[in-house]
Order: structure tokens, then C-alpha cells, then sequence
């Protein structure tokens, strides 16, 4: 019994994140947290769906696995908190749980860090990321599986920002861009489109 509640802690460490893992062993659950200057970063490997067409899906996995634990290594020195992946995407966030002395320019560069090792993995492959900052909800949602997530509308700026832009580099809307102004070097790069936001 005392191995199989070993297992069970430890499993809640691989699901949540270390601070809300650490709430639901004292409490029982996670209390609902709204945080107003959090920082959401989406990274998506661009490539990646056409190549895993015509490879089995051994090789797949194995492939995504090794790709997804560098990526968590990357965003763990960074002090990124990875909430999860969704296909061949990644999600994170920054100043959300943990404290981070400057959780934007962290996501910044720990977004510019993936975009590196990504084509390691596979020529063909490169990374988008968006990184957007505001408000979220966080929280936790099922019962069978535990699902730590975040809502609102900067989660969906971030992933808009993600789709748009350029492979090898982080895309910022223009206040954001403000905000690291002098502190990386960036380009200008014009009006998008973004769903639902319009230029």
C-alpha cells in the first residue's frame, strides 16, 4: 500500500504543476487562482505534422518524446512552467505559480531556445512561438484526470500570435513589444491578421 501511494504522489508531479501538486497533497484540491500579469507562451513545431504522415507511429512517438523532453529541460532552466502539449504544441506560462523575477523576458528566451534546438530533431522542423501577457484563470477541471489549465483572453492571444508567426523566432502583439523595448532585438513585422482581433 505504501508503494502504490508512493506511485500516486509521484504521478501527481508528472500531471500538475510542482506548486499546485503541492496544494492538492495539503488540501485535497486546488483553489481556482486569477492572475493579472501572467505570461502564456505557445510554441508549435512546423513541419512536424507532414513528416509523421509517412513514418510508423513507433517512430512517432519516440521521436516526439525526446523533442518534448528537451523542450520541458529548456523551459525547467528557464523557469517556464509547462502546463501541457496539445499534438505537436506546447504550452507555458510565466509568473504564473512560481515567482520569476522577470517571467516575460524568461518566455522570450526560453521561447528563442526551443526555436534552436528544435531543427536538432529534425532538419524539416522549425518552431513558431507566441508570447502574449495578461490576465488568466487558473485552475483545475475533471475528475477521472486531473487537468491543470488557464483561460481567458490572453491565453488566446498567445496561441493567435503562435499561427502567425515567423518559424525560428518569438511573435509579440506591439503593446507586449513596449514592454521589452531596448532589452532584445526584435523586427517589425507589419499588420497580421489574428482571428477574432482583427490587424
Amino acid at each position: 500500500a505504501r508503494a502504490q501511494y508512493r506511485k500516486a504522489d509521484e504521478m501527481l508531479n508528472v500531471v500538475l504543476p510542482a506548486v499546485a501538486a503541492d496544494e492538492i497533497r495539503l488540501n485535497g484540491t486546488v483553489t481556482p487562482k486569477r492572475v493579472e500579469q501572467a505570461v502564456v507562451m505557445f510554441a508549435d513545431v512546423v513541419g512536424f505534422t507532414s513528416w509523421c504522415g509517412s513514418r510508423p507511429p513507433e517512430e512517432v512517438v519516440a521521436t516526439l518524446h525526446r523533442l518534448f523532453i528537451d523542450l520541458e529541460r529548456i523551459a525547467r532552466d528557464h523557469g517556464i512552467e509547462k502546463l501541457k502539449t496539445i499534438g505537436d504544441g506546447f504550452m507555458a506560462a510565466a509568473g504564473l505559480l512560481t515567482p520569476l523575477a522577470d517571467p516575460l523576458l524568461a518566455a522570450v528566451r526560453c521561447g528563442l531556445a526551443m526555436a534552436r534546438v528544435v531543427p536538432q530533431h529534425e532538419a524539416s522542423w522549425q518552431l513558431r512561438v507566441g508570447v502574449h501577457v495578461g490576465p488568466v484563470v487558473a485552475g483545475i477541471v475533471g475528475g477521472e484526470r486531473y487537468q491543470f489549465d488557464i483561460w481567458g483572453d490572453t491565453v488566446n492571444m498567445a496561441a493567435r500570435l503562435t499561427s502567425v508567426g515567423t518559424p525560428g523566432r518569438v511573435c509579440v502583439a506591439a503593446p507586449v513589444h513596449e514592454l521589452l523595448a531596448g532589452r532584445v532585438d526584435s523586427v517589425d513585422g507589419g499588420l497580421r491578421y489574428l482571428k477574432g482581433k482583427g490587424d
